[in-house]
């Protein structure tokens, strides 16, 4: 299986990221958008993480360690009222090493040009 990665958005709402097999995947601020004449995304912070591997899977941002993963497990920062919001504003690299996936939910902070619901300029 080659290595995948897909990015599910919603207009004022959270991102979905889900990678599988091994390999690197960088995500930008602007994969993060639901539509690019809708939202400039400034921000960008990790709700929850489920992930299973029989390595490791690495998150950075700005080239510093966000998470180092390993077996199986699921992280639900937002049941603490809390994010992972270290380098927000930088990419986020996930790394799946030897194998396994995730999928990784993460809010974003954005300015609209058009609102979403009546497709009317601001």
């Amino acid at each position: 299986m080659a290595f995948q990665s897909e990015i599910i958005n919603s207009v004022k709402g959270p991102s979905i990221i889900r990678v599988a097999d091994v390999g690197t995947a960088t995500i930008a601020l602007v994969d993060l958008r639901a539509s690019p004449n809708t939202e400039t995304i400034s921000n960008a912070s990790i709700k929850r993480v489920t992930w299973s591997t029989n390595g490791n899977i690495q998150i950075t941002r700005n080239s510093i360690p966000i998470l180092m993963l390993h077996n199986a497990g699921e992280m639900r920062f937002d049941d603490f009222g809390y994010s992972l919001a270290n380098n927000s504003n930088q990419s986020i690299v996930i790394t799946v090493n030897t194998g396994g996936s995730l999928v990784m939910e993460v809010s974003k902070t954005a300015t609209y040009n058009v609102d979403p619901y009546t497709g009317q300029t601001v």
